[in-house]
């Protein structure tokens, strides 16, 4: 009932509401565990964006943005004067079936190394006591497919509202994107590392459950240790290579990616 609810409003917000347009979505697309949160904080934490982090809603129509409004107004994160509406998308059934409309957004696409990646979504989890990838098989299967998804999502945006980068360069070259991310967006003045996390993006599924309350800008830390390595055959383990370096090939992030030295969920 209440998800009918949902769309029902999602729908007359979608019709009324002059924010409901892709051309004033900001999207990030990316995959679990890269860095999102952090950066959807930054992001979320200017008055010309409204939103909260993830708000796991498939876009199919202009509907479905009236439907991310009223998500934002039940979390107490929409802005009604802001020029943009946020959301980022970390699972395929979310952007699968998007109109052609939805790439006129703005899109920051965001993607991290295997390795660190598959370990780090399994201790999540593991952690949050939920099955669905708490292996590594799993976590590396999501990712393959995530990968994939997201290079066919970068073909089809226009290349003045794109912008692709790597878990590794917002870390160690923090401003530098940030300001390729300003220009993108049009914000004046530039956007600046540091953020407050909002209750709507660490509750429900809205970012990350782990760091978002600690942490207020993007740092570069040094990862824990995983005794364990991944137990993932080594046919899956070359594919989410492949699918990473086909990442890096396809958005010109640039070569491939050094093994983490710092890492920010």
């Amino acid at each position: 009932m209440r998800e009918t609810v949902k769309n029902i409003s999602g729908t007359l917000v979608g019709t009324a509401n002059p924010q409901c347009r892709f051309e004033r979505s900001v999207f990030i697309l990316a995959h679990m565990r890269c860095g999102s949160t952090a950066l959807s904080n930054i992001l979320c934490s200017r008055p010309e964006i409204s939103g909260y982090g993830e708000a796991h809603i498939a876009y199919r129509s202009t509907a479905d943005l009236g439907r991310l409004v009223v998500n934002q107004a039940l979390r107490h994160a929409w802005d009604p004067r802001a020029r943009h509406l946020f959301d980022k998308l970390l699972h395929t059934r979310h952007d699968i079936a998007v109109p052609p409309e939805f790439f006129r957004a703005r899109a920051i696409f965001l993607c991290r190394r295997p390795e660190p990646t598959i370990a780090s979504i399994r201790r999540l989890f593991i952690g949050l006591g939920r099955d669905e990838y708490a292996t590594d098989t799993a976590a590396a299967q999501y990712y393959v497919e995530r990968l994939g998804r997201l290079a066919e999502l970068w073909s089809l945006f226009p290349a003045n509202r794109r912008l692709g980068l790597t878990h590794d360069q917002l870390t160690a070259q923090t401003d530098t994107w940030l300001q390729r991310m300003t220009i993108l967006l049009g914000l004046e003045p530039r956007l600046e590392n540091h953020y407050r996390s909002a209750a709507a993006s660490i509750r429900g599924g809205g970012g990350d459950p782990t760091a978002s309350a600690t942490l207020s800008r993007i740092e570069r830390r040094v990862p824990a240790a995983d005794p364990a390595g991944l137990d993932i055959s080594p046919a899956l383990r070359q594919r989410a290579e492949d699918a990473y370096d086909r990442f890096v090939d396809t958005t010109g992030a640039g070569a491939r990616a050094r093994p983490d030295r710092a890492a920010v969920t």
